[in-house]
């Protein structure tokens, strides 16, 4: 049996040394740190929408300059995404952006939206889009704009109906309504009532039956708003085509498991026949263990010339913000939402305290050499873990249980498509772990790759590519696996054919 599997050890526990004519059998079986359970007869979630990135259009006035993006970074920015084969991105404007005085000129500011959504439409990537909330209500006077809210519904019936943007699948009416920051001002009754009015300007233009709304689109830290949830359904019923919610947790919230429980709170009041996704997420170091860790990244942004203070995670740059990416993922599938969004794709979108002071949470900056630094222009480490955990999470696959007894440090997911199959672990502890992998109900799996995303054991190729370990395996579904995963380490094992 060991003979069988020993393919997919990262290191065997039972390696024979030349010479040494020992028998493996007669050696000390190594303790098991977690055993994981994955049983093909229990679907967690029927359909996965998929996995992506905010995408929004770029600022280019950078206040020192004014840039724009050339054909070869705009192909440069669609082969990375190829790689990565993104089936859900989030793209949000301000439609006031678009306004000369009190007109809309739907043609204002297109040049930068039209490579976006173009690259969704040709990919068949499922567009969430929507405005940031921008005059659309006013807070003070408690009350909404219905010429904004017109001008927003006119704006999204020229995207689809004029341009056939058939990608953009729903409609996000201001984001993160209960936060002070937002222009709601925290205010649920304002939300509602804007979008609302929104859903009926979309029924005027006949668009309810190509574009739903998503909502609430709330910010969460704990288990304190999950009734903008159950109040979302009660008073916006059908006209919601798609939940979310947007997370920012710390480190030691994710990585000791207590993320699960926050986030299942919000899934157990959405509707059972509507999906939930998760349509922002990023670490922000705010509990009192990851204290250093905050220190840590203020220190770096404030190293960093172009790096906004404020609003950056610096650790993008480091190997372990993806296995920390994948252990939020692995939660947020296993509690049953639909598919993850990450914040974000590139630092050239937005800016913070000054113009040029960028929000630095991006897979790389594509405007580097034109003035950032070159080095910038790079894909950092965190964009190979989130391509394998969006190249092979496709949009329809089913989501199997997969159950997890024993070190906390250790998650895994499992889904399958159209008789394809996807297993992958994590390790986010500092130590290397000994993990056990059972199967129920589930065939044998052949023609499987491996993929290792480690400081010391990744292969990448080129501009952004990462390879397999190795590949041609097999996994016979009536033995266990046994393997050691090295610390902060991602496995993902797949016989997805691209």
């Amino acid at each position: 049996m060991i003979l069988g599997i020993i393919m997919f050890f990262i290191f065997s526990s039972c390696v024979i040394k030349p010479g040494d004519t020992s028998d493996p059998e007669d050696s000390p079986r190594p303790v098991v740190d977690a055993n994981i359970i994955i049983d093909g007869a229990r679907i967690i979630t029927q359909s996965y929408l998929g996995n992506g990135a905010q995408w929004d259009p770029y600022q280019l006035d950078y206040g020192k300059v004014n840039l724009s993006i050339s054909e070869a970074d705009w192909k440069k920015i669609y082969d990375r995404l190829d790689f990565m084969r993104p089936q859900v991105m989030r793209v949000m404007i301000n439609t006031v952006s678009a306004m000369e005085g009190d007109t809309l000129n739907v043609q204002k500011g297109l040049e930068q939206l039209l490579p976006i959504l173009e690259y969704c439409q040709s990919r068949d990537v499922t567009v969430t889009f929507g405005d940031w909330g921008g005059r659309m209500v006013d807070s003070k006077a408690d009350t909404i704009s219905e010429r904004h809210l017109e001008y927003a519904a006119k704006y999204l019936d020229f995207l689809v109906n004029d341009k056939g943007f058939s990608c953009i699948k729903y409609y996000n009416m201001i984001n993160e309504p209960n936060g002070f920051w937002s222009v709601t001002d925290e205010s649920y009754t304002l939300w509602r009532d804007a979008t609302a009015y929104f859903q009926e300007q979309l029924e005027s233009r006949g668009l309810t039956n190509k574009v739903s709304i998503m909502g609430p689109d709330i910010a969460i830290w704990d288990t304190d708003e999950t009734d903008w949830i159950s109040r979302t359904e009660r008073d916006l019923g059908e006209a919601v085509g798609l939940y979310d919610i947007h997370t920012y947790p710390s480190k030691s919230t994710v990585n000791s498991g207590e993320y699960s429980e926050i986030i299942r709170a919000y899934k157990e009041e959405a509707p059972d026949d509507v999906p939930i996704i998760m349509g922002e997420i990023g670490f922000k170091f705010v509990a009192e263990e990851d204290k250093h860790l905050n220190e840590e990244n203020i220190v770096r942004a404030e190293a960093k010339p172009y790096a906004s203070v404020e609003d950056s995670q610096m650790f993008v740059y480091d190997h372990v913000y993806g296995t920390d990416m994948a252990d939020a993922l692995f939660q947020t599938v296993n509690e049953g939402y639909s598919g993850c969004v990450v914040w974000m794709l590139d630092d050239a979108m937005h800016s913070k305290e000054e113009r040029h002071k960028l929000k630095v949470w991006g897979f790389w900056n594509i405007l580097g050499e034109e003035f950032f630094g070159a080095e910038e222009e790079a894909v950092r480490p965190w964009f190979y873990a989130w391509s394998l955990l969006t190249k092979y999470m496709p949009s329809g696959s089913r989501i199997i249980e997969t159950v997890r007894e024993g070190d906390e440090s250790v998650k895994a997911i499992s889904l399958e498509k159209d008789g394809s199959h996807m297993l992958a672990i994590v390790n986010v502890g500092k130590e290397k772990k000994h993990i056990k992998v059972s199967f129920e109900n589930l065939p044998n799996l052949e023609g499987m790759k491996k993929f290792i995303y480690s400081e010391d054991l990744i292969i990448t190729e080129g501009d952004h590519k990462i390879l397999p370990n190795e590949t041609g395996l097999k996994i016979n579904s009536a033995e266990s696996l046994e393997m050691e995963i090295t610390p902060e380490t991602l496995i993902v094992l797949t016989n997805f054919t691209y």
